[in-house]
C-alpha cells in the first residue's frame, strides 16, 4: 500500500470517528443516529436541494422588485408629458408589463384619459380590463370599480352602473361614493323614495364628514320628502 492510500484511508477513518462522536455528542436516540449514518447522502441531496431553491427564490425576488422599478420609473415618465404622448407611453407600459407592477395603474390611467376626452366606452372597456386582471384586495380595485361605475353612468347604461355601485358598496371604505351614485340613478329612473334611501344612507354612514357633499346630500333629502 502507497503512502498516499494509507494517509487516505487515515484521514476517512478520522472522519468517520468524528461524526459518529458529533451524533453521539448531540445525545440523539440510538435510533436516530442509526437512521442519519444510513441516509446521510439522501440527507445531504435534500439539503442541496433546499439551499439552492431558497437561492433561486431570493434571485426571483430581486428580478421581480427589478420589473416593478423599472415599471415605476416607465409610469412616472409617461405622467410628466402631455396627454398625447401620454397614451403612446402608457400603452407602452401595459404592453410591456401587463397587469404586473405599475402596468395595472397604466391600464387604469389610459381610462382616466378616455373618460375626459369623453370616450366612455373605451374608459368602461379599461376598467373592465382592470377589474378582470386582479383581485378585491389590491388598493387599485375599488378605484377601477367606481369608475367603472361613472363611465356607465354617462353611457347611460343605469342597470350596469347600479350593479357596479352596489358592488363598490361592499368595499370597505367606498359605500359613501356607492350611496350618492345609487341615489343619482334612484332619481334619473324616477324612483324618489328609492334615491331618498340612499340618500339618507350616505348621510348615516359613520365614516361621512361634515362639508359641502353632506349639506348636499341633506338639502336632496329635504327636497326629495317635500316632493312627496
Amino acid at each position: 500500500m502507497t503512502e498516499h492510500s494509507v494517509f487516505s484511508k487515515k484521514h476517512a477513518d478520522t472522519m468517520a470517528q468524528d461524526k459518529r462522536a458529533i451524533l453521539e455528542e448531540l445525545n440523539l436516540p440510538p435510533e436516530a443516529i442509526k437512521f442519519l449514518r444510513e441516509n446521510s447522502k439522501t440527507i445531504q441531496i435534500v439539503l442541496a436541494v433546499t439551499i439552492i431553491a431558497i437561492l433561486g427564490w431570493e434571485g426571483y425576488g430581486k428580478y421581480t422588485n427589478t420589473q416593478r422599478n423599472r415599471s415605476a420609473d416607465m409610469l412616472y415618465q409617461a405622467m410628466r408629458v402631455d396627454n398625447d404622448q401620454r397614451i403612446t407611453q402608457l400603452k407602452a407600459l401595459s404592453a410591456k408589463y401587463g397587469t404586473r407592477g405599475s402596468g395595472l395603474w397604466g391600464i387604469i390611467e389610459q381610462g382616466h384619459l378616455a373618460f375626459k376626452e369623453g370616450n366612455f366606452q373605451e374608459a368602461a372597456s379599461l376598467y373592465e380590463s382592470t377589474l378582470a386582471s386582479t383581485s378585491a384586495e389590491n388598493p387599485l380595485f375599488p378605484l377601477a370599480q367606481f369608475n367603472l361605475a361613472q363611465a356607465y353612468e354617462n353611457l347611460q347604461d343605469q342597470a350596469k352602473a347600479k350593479a357596479t355601485y352596489q358592488k363598490l358598496a361592499e368595499i370597505k371604505g367606498f359605500a359613501g361614493e356607492a350611496m350618492l351614485g345609487l341615489a343619482r340613478i334612484a332619481e334619473i329612473e324616477g324612483t324618489p323614495d328609492e334615491a331618498r334611501t340612499k340618500y339618507q344612507s350616505y348621510i348615516d354612514l359613520p365614516e361621512t364628514k361634515d362639508g359641502p357633499t353632506k349639506e348636499w346630500a341633506q338639502n336632496k333629502v329635504h327636497t326629495l320628502t317635500k316632493k312627496k
